[in-house]
């Protein structure tokens, strides 16, 4: 693994940039640790830490290779770990961001490994009561997208302490990373849909589709399957310069196509409905050229 670490304690000031993701501050908080590098063999958790077999292990991760740039900060005294946890996740949140795991107090398992065997920082060593942990993807122009890791700690001694990590990857994995589906069921639930994450593609041709990769799909299916009274409406919208009937027709296709995918995975055609809006919903198109969203439905 290649990883240039570089250690200091100093007053944050400046922004926080990794490649083209920059996020502001926490205001007077410090940082005791920042490193960034390359590395091939960063370990994203995509779980929490549980007993297995005698020891502690994550219970979900992915191994990405890329640039990671990471940041260890105390926040000032009388802050919570919620708070600083908050913070970041509320700028993060600007951008094309999907949940793929989160997790809070004892549900995170131990916090001793989070702080020893998974950051490898001693700071991050509190109260298991109170830590937070989030694992997000954000897509943007660039097709390869980032990867964050945000942990937040309280200490005993009232100290908290925060671990930021950024993974800019160099190559996209063809399988997708899927995200918890408990963390579709909380988007589906806070906010009543969920932006499916597979991008369009084109053939020679210029016929465009969207790329379903087996790990979304099988995630969706598995959220169809532990909530068998829930309904799904699939939206496609499509933002490219064309007539609106055109682009309606176009996004119909979309929902379609991810409809067919999810009935083949073995859910009954009732439980789904397609629908094209074309580019009628703008809001949250961020810079897609279309999106496909799951919507929750009731029924009659």
């Amino acid at each position: 693994m290649k990883l240039l670490l570089i250690t200091a304690v100093f007053i944050f000031s400046g922004f926080v940039h990794a490649a083209e993701l920059s996020l502001e501050p926490y205001h007077n908080a410090r940082i005791l640790f920042q490193s960034s590098g390359e590395t091939d063999d960063y370990l994203f958790a995509l779980g929490s830490y549980k007993k297995i077999a005698g020891s502690w292990r994550l219970d979900r991760q992915q191994r990405l290779s890329g640039n990671v740039t990471r940041y260890t900060v105390e926040l000032p005294e009388g802050h919570s770990a919620s708070k600083g946890f908050d913070f970041y996740l509320d700028q993060l949140q600007n951008f094309n961001l999907r949940e793929l795991f989160h997790c809070n107090g004892r549900d995170c398992g131990t916090s001793n490994s989070w702080a020893n065997n998974h950051f490898k920082i001693l700071q991050l060593y509190g109260l298991d009561q109170f830590q937070q942990y989030g694992a997000y993807e954000v897509i943007n122009a660039d097709a390869k997208p980032f990867y964050v890791a945000l942990y937040a700690v309280q200490r005993g001694n009232k100290r908290v302490y925060l671990q930021l990590d950024i993974v800019h990857v160099d190559r996209v994995n063809e399988q997708g990373i899927a995200a918890n589906p408990e963390s579709i069921i909380r988007a589906l639930d806070s906010s009543g849909y969920y932006v499916f994450p597979d991008l369009l593609t084109g053939d020679a041709q210029g016929v465009m589709t969207i790329n379903i990769k087996p790990a979304h799909l099988q995630a969706l299916v598995d959220v169809l399957k532990s909530r068998p009274e829930w309904t799904l409406a699939i939206v496609g919208h499509d933002y490219s310069p064309v007539p609106l009937a055109v682009q309606q027709k176009n996004s119909h296709a979309y929902a379609e196509q991810l409809k067919t995918a999810v009935q083949e995975a073995g859910i009954g055609a009732d439980r789904l409905v397609s629908y094209g809006v074309g580019g009628l919903a703008p809001a949250g198109k961020g810079d897609r050229t279309a999106r496909v969203e799951l919507v929750k439905i009731y029924r009659q």
